[in-house]
């Protein structure tokens, strides 16, 4: 290959490199007030394999949404393990790191501009995604705030989930009818997501709370009930629209009002613990998003080899 052809590739890497490091500089500017003494001597307080349980617990939800995409779009696209992986910890890292939740629109660009896929259908797979993740996660935390016992709690979550399974491909074909109608477009529609995609988003969300709650049981004086609510509650207020960079502020106190529905802990004892844990969080988020993009899985070519150039 020639140095011409070289060239564009080149280019692409180093822009990469230079807006992933621009990031991070962003990360730690937004973190300059962080009382990193006190956030330290909490995190030396976790023993360094439930530290390491806890990041590879996050890993591991990763990939599991890694597989839910890789499910959707592997008979269209060349969505691999790999491919799905980088795709997903790129989407994921620009939401945590843009305000707004802006970073969303890395999901419909990515597919866009790495697989041709329409906007209009981008849009809607990540609409789709999001409303999954929302039965998913409001099932979940209404089994974990029911005031029953475990065995109960287990059976209203079963139940809960079957109601969701039934339910959301109704409201799916509502939202993608309004959807298609507003953009005046016309052409594939999604069908709801499927048992593979149920199977993958259950999974996600219980391997995730279980990740962040393991960490909460070294840093505060709770069960792991209590523990698995203060994770529930973080991820809820972190799937709020308003959010600021990297969730700062709302996380921690959805973390605090969970917990403290389940716990007499001081307010300031459990914001210190969420602030460890989200930073954790991002540091594997993060660096997933960097690794993946080193080892140029994140941006490849989704196209298959018969689907013709991509959109200018």
């Amino acid at each position: 290959m020639s140095a011409k052809h070289k060239k564009p590739g080149q280019k692409k890497l180093w822009l990469s490199l230079l807006v992933t490091l621009a990031a991070v500089v962003a990360l730690g500017w937004m973190l300059r007030q962080v009382d990193w003494p006190q956030a330290l001597q909490a995190g030396a307080r976790v023993p360094v394999h439930v530290w390491l349980l806890s990041a590879a617990g996050m890993a591991a939800s990763h990939w599991l949404r890694a597989g839910r995409v890789r499910a959707e779009w592997r008979h269209q696209l060349r969505m691999g393990w790999r491919e799905a992986w980088g795709l997903m910890v790129r989407h994921s890292a620009w939401v945590v790191l843009v305000p707004m939740r802006g970073g969303e629109a890395i999901y419909v660009w990515a597919l866009h501009r790495q697989g041709g896929v329409p906007l209009r259908q981008a849009g809607l797979s990540l609409l789709r995604l999001r409303l999954q993740d929302m039965a998913v996660l409001a099932v979940l935390a209404l089994a974990l705030f029911a005031p029953f016992d475990w065995p109960l709690r287990l059976l209203l979550l079963a139940a809960m989930l079957v109601a969701a399974i039934w339910l959301l491909p109704m409201v799916w074909f509502i939202a993608q009818e309004r959807a298609i109608r507003r953009s005046g477009e016309s052409g594939r529609k999604l069908p709801a997501p499927a048992w593979a995609s149920w199977a993958y988003a259950v999974s996600n969300w219980v391997v995730k709370l279980a990740a962040i709650a393991w960490p909460l049981l070294s840093l505060l004086p709770l069960d792991f009930d209590a523990a698995l609510k203060g994770a529930a509650g973080g991820e809820l207020a972190a799937a709020l629209p308003v959010q600021p960079p990297a969730g700062f502020g709302p996380y921690e106190a959805g973390v605090i009002a969970a917990i403290r529905s389940a716990a007499e802990i001081a307010w300031s004892d459990i914001a210190m613990a969420a602030l460890v844990v989200h930073l954790m969080a991002l540091a594997v988020t993060v660096g997933s998003s960097v690794l993946a993009r080193l080892l140029g899985w994140s941006h490849r070519d989704l196209r298959l080899p018969d689907s013709g150039p991509g959109p200018a």
